[in-house]
């Protein structure tokens, strides 16, 4: 298994893992893939993540491994590798929204904060402002 940037042609399999999943994958599109990682196992897609980057800030997009695969570490190691890439792109916080997975992040270094305090770039992505209900929680790191 690895770690790679996804290209054009993992569109369509971000896209049905993520709906594999229960997470969004409409506003997904080609050109976010430079910010997105897949993990392969042989030339299958098994998981992404990406960012939707603001200068210096992102919202981290897309954690998801196919359900086949989970329980063995993936999901740390796809985080681990965008938190990496994050940083060498000049992102200094990373935000996210999650309803499922908020004891994970938090174990990872990510706080929960209230939604009224999110900066103005990530308020006004489709993940905060409309595809995430309003009960997902907001988190940050550092």
């Amino acid at each position: 298994m690895k770690i790679e940037r996804a290209s054009p042609t993992d569109l369509e399999h971000i896209k049905a893992l993520l709906d594999g999943c229960d997470l969004s994958s409409g506003d997904v599109t080609a050109s976010m893939l430079n910010d997105f990682l897949v993990l392969r196992d042989s030339d299958s897609v098994i998981g992404s993540i990406g960012l939707e980057r603001y200068a210096d800030i992102a919202l981290l997009r897309s954690l998801a491994v196919n359900p086949l695969h989970r329980r063995n570490g993936h999901g740390l190691w796809l985080l681990r590798a965008i938190e990496q890439h994050a940083s060498k792109s000049g992102i200094g916080s990373l935000y996210l929204l999650t309803t499922t997975a908020a004891r994970f992040f938090e174990a990872h270094g990510f706080r929960s904060m209230h939604r009224v305090d999110a900066p103005t770039k990530i308020q006004s992505t489709a993940q905060f402002s409309a595809l995430c209900p309003s009960s997902s929680a907001l988190m940050k790191k550092p």
